[in-house]
């Protein structure tokens, strides 16, 4: 006992000197230490060079694999950005990809920022285009211009309305929405797979489609050589629109209150399952807006191609890469349609696999978010003073 007495005075003695040989973690709390602490306050200009950071660092990683693949890095991207931005024609077709990739990109932002992960923006975007063609095949009377109003605002309520599904079982039963509307996608694809074998499937045709809509229907076009249409332009509304929700009417304070801290919120008088409830509805709606701009402005009409699209899932990428900000998932939805647009130039020119892109994809939204999570914690070192005390310092 008098042994273990006399070390214990002797690591007191030493400031430590033995505590310290003997658990080398602790060298982590020694005067002069380097250490991790999380920010108070994380500034814009933090989160921007951490992503530069993180793009900087997917280029040389890219680089890398198409090395691998027995390609010259410079090659590669010189063919991908030839077939996004190389000329007038490819820089239109790009921004024809991003249209929807914005709308599915404002969903899932406006409902990850109240906290709300709506992981069902496919298969809103489906149930968009199945509220389009129900309003198109029930009211084929209406003047054109009434019309397309009709259409848009039957997609928006269809998706809507199916993500509120998701929200109510929420806020009523305390489902998981992740679960709910990850299998709402699923019903949604069945279900819109028996409508197009059974009651709206085209006339004197074996194939699940249908009918192709007229052409007074077709959104309008901004020039004769291109398919980008007028979805383009109620995409970047859409993104105002959204921009002024959140940040300047009520909804959008008690949104960002909630997905802060939602017990927080409820204290202060915001009824969080209201809230909830009407921000998955603005995201379904959203969505919808995405699948009716599909329909109307390139296919005319539905098959089993349009519910394959991944337009939803890829809005998820979008929406966390770009910080949930709208003016980010504007440049970002238009950043990875390049990346789709020029993939097929990039394969015909250098011969790499178009599912490379993918992988761009999957290694930039790694690295952005792990970015975002490094921007919140800063390096600091213990200061030692003249009296053995130790101070944080930058």
């Amino acid at each position: 006992m008098s042994e273990q007495t006399d070390d214990a005075a002797e690591d007191r003695g030493s400031g430590g000197d033995a505590l310290a040989r003997r658990d080398p973690l602790s060298l982590l709390f020694q005067p002069g230490a380097w250490r991790l602490e999380r920010r108070l306050e994380t500034r814009a200009v933090h989160e921007l060079y951490a992503t530069l950071v993180a793009l900087a660092i997917t280029a040389v990683i890219i680089g890398l694999l198409v090395i691998i693949a027995g390609v010259s890095p410079l090659d590669a991207f010189s063919s991908l950005y030839d077939g996004a931005f190389g000329d007038r024609e490819s820089a239109l077709e790009t921004l024809v990809q991003a249209t929807p990739l914005i709308l599915t990109g404002l969903a899932a932002a406006i409902a990850f920022r109240a906290g709300v992960w709506n992981i069902g923006g496919q298969g809103q975007f489906i149930a968009g285009a199945i509220g389009t063609w129900w309003v198109y095949a029930t009211m084929p009377g209406l003047p054109a211009p009434l019309l397309f109003v009709a259409m848009f605002a039957g997609a928006a309520v269809f998706g809507a309305v199916w993500a509120t599904v998701a929200s109510v079982l929420l806020v009523r039963y305390g489902t998981n929405e992740i679960l709910t509307t990850v299998m709402l996608n699923f019903v949604i694809d069945y279900m819109l797979s028996w409508l197009l074998s059974g009651p709206w499937q085209a006339n004197d045709t074996p194939y699940s489609q249908t009918e192709r809509m007229v052409e007074s229907t077709f959104l309008p076009r901004f020039f004769d050589d291109s398919r980008l249409h007028l979805g383009f332009a109620l995409a970047l509304a859409m993104a105002a629109v959204v921009h002024f929700l959140v940040r300047r009417t009520t909804l959008g304070f008690e949104l960002r209150a909630i997905g802060v801290n939602k017990q927080a919120a409820a204290y202060k008088g915001i009824s969080v399952g209201a809230a909830t409830i009407a921000v998955m509805a603005v995201s379904g709606a959203l969505a919808g807006l995405a699948g009716s701009g599909e329909l109307l402005g390139l296919h005319h009409r539905i098959n089993f191609e349009f519910g394959e699209q991944q337009i939803g899932f890829t809005g998820i990428i979008i929406a966390l890469v770009a910080r949930l900000h709208p003016a980010g998932v504007i440049v970002v939805a238009i950043a990875f349609a390049g990346l789709l647009n020029g993939s097929t130039q990039m394969q015909v020119g250098t011969g790499i696999p178009a599912a490379l892109v993918t992988v761009i994809e999957g290694v930039a939204l790694v690295l952005v978010l792990l970015a975002a999570v490094a921007c919140r914690y800063r390096l600091r070192r213990a200061a030692v003073h003249a009296d053995g005390s130790a101070e944080g310092s930058e």
